[in-house]
Formats: structure tokens, C-alpha cells, sequence
């Protein structure tokens, strides 16, 4: 039986776990690790209280957050949740650490997500990449050394950070402006439309995007990604490029 997780009290920063329901029992293996360590962890499966909005929290704990901690497996791989999630973490800048459960490699809008990180490798040996994984993020988010135990201090061998061929290659692309600003009256109308679909993480998806996009077609299409049912879809598309002129 999984272990339960002690209740930590809220506050201004924390590590975000960002995994699928199915690998729960590694999720509160890695939170445990991490506080441990001294890294205050915030994991949906305690942290959302009863009642509360699920999405707002979610958006409010990646917004709160030093860091992100991603949990690559089969089920994290599909799921749209996750994308989003991720993609609310890139927008803010914030560090991710990605740790792979299981040898598959992103495809899709993850690979683009993950195009620029490296990822940890912790099969077979869980607990000891862990204590590894503890140690990259108190380093990188300027934890004291001394909250960090010495167990961890080993160095990245084999199932450490993954490297070339495995990195995947960033795309280099020309600085450019967002397709539509946020405050404008298109913006809020295609934040409200996509709303309508996928709730108030819409605004957050909605400024990354429209940072990336070269188009408005592809903003579009990129934003149509997060519409669960292509029903939804299909009319989410026709509205958005009707409002913005996109030609399909």
C-alpha cells in the first residue's frame, strides 16, 4: 500500500509534481524524497482542497512554484492535462525536471515542451536517481547545500540527466511579437471562447501561445489541441478563425 503523504503548510514557493493519476504511487515516492531532502513539494492528490476549483489551484500552485517536476511515462505522455501544465510552466519560465519512468521518448506537442530539457532516467533504480533528482533541484533553485543529506551528493552516472543522441535539438527561431496582446479585444475574445472548453487555464495557454504562434491559423490550430472532443474542436476552430480571419 502507497504511503501517505504528511501535510505540509502552504506557502510562497514549492515543487510542482506533474504526473498522471496512473503513476500515483511513484508521485508520492518522489514527494516523499524530496521533502526528505527539504524540498517542499505541492502534488495535487493533497494539496487541492475539498471544494476548491481544480484548475485554479493547479494554476495557482504552477504560479507559486520554483520548479516543476515531470513524471515522463506512457500515461503522462498522452494525457492533455499534463500539456497544459507544462506548458503554464514554460510560459513562466520556470525550471522542469523531467524523470523518465520507462525508456519512450516524447512525440507530439510534449516533444515540443521538452524540445530545449534534458531528462533523469530512474529505472531501474528509483530511490537512488531520487536522491539525485533532490540534489539537481536544490541546486538549481539555490536550496542550501545543508538541507540537502549527503546520500544524494552522488554524482550522474548512468541514470542520471540524459544526453546526446537522447537530447532532443532546439528549434532556433527570430524573436517576434505575440500574433494577438493580451488586453486587447481579440485576445479576450478568444480566451473567452476557448473557456468555454477548457475553464480559466485558458488565459495562460492563450498568452504562451500566442507568443510562439506565427500565424493566426497556427494559433489556432495549436490552441484547438487543448479542446477535448473533436466536436469542440471543429467549433472552437471555425469561431476562432472567424474572429481572427485565420484561413483554415
Amino acid at each position: 500500500m502507497a504511503k501517505s503523504l504528511s501535510i505540509v503548510s502552504e506557502a510562497a514557493s514549492h515543487i510542482f509534481i506533474c504526473f498522471s493519476s496512473r503513476d500515483e504511487a511513484v508521485a508520492r515516492e518522489t514527494v516523499e524524497v524530496l521533502e526528505i531532502s527539504g524540498l517542499k513539494c505541492w502534488i495535487s492528490l493533497r494539496n487541492v482542497s475539498a471544494g476548491q476549483n481544480y484548475q485554479e489551484a493547479i494554476v495557482q500552485a504552477i504560479e507559486a512554484a520554483q520548479g516543476i517536476v515531470f513524471l515522463f511515462s506512457e500515461s503522462s505522455s498522452q494525457s492533455g492535462e499534463i500539456r497544459k501544465e507544462l506548458s503554464i510552466g514554460s510560459s513562466l519560465n520556470l525550471p522542469i525536471f523531467p524523470i523518465r519512468l520507462s525508456p519512450i521518448l516524447p512525440s507530439g506537442a510534449l516533444r515540443y515542451e521538452l524540445a530545449t530539457r534534458q531528462w533523469m532516467d530512474i529505472f531501474p533504480d528509483r530511490r537512488p536517481a531520487l536522491g539525485r533528482l533532490a540534489e539537481t533541484i536544490a541546486r538549481a533553485i539555490n536550496t542550501p547545500a545543508a538541507q540537502v543529506p549527503a546520500a544524494t551528493n552522488a554524482p550522474l552516472a548512468a541514470s542520471g540527466w540524459a544526453t546526446t543522441p537522447e537530447k532532443l535539438p532546439a528549434e532556433k527561431l527570430e524573436p517576434r511579437g505575440a500574433i494577438i496582446a493580451p488586453g486587447t479585444a481579440e485576445f479576450e475574445a478568444i480566451r473567452a471562447l476557448l473557456a468555454r472548453y477548457i475553464g480559466p487555464i485558458a488565459k495562460v495557454l492563450l498568452e504562451k501561445t500566442a507568443s510562439d504562434a506565427r500565424t493566426p491559423d497556427e494559433l489556432c490550430e495549436r490552441l484547438a489541441t487543448h479542446v477535448a472532443t473533436p466536436a469542440d474542436r471543429t467549433s472552437f476552430l471555425r469561431e476562432a478563425r472567424a474572429r481572427l480571419g485565420a484561413k483554415p
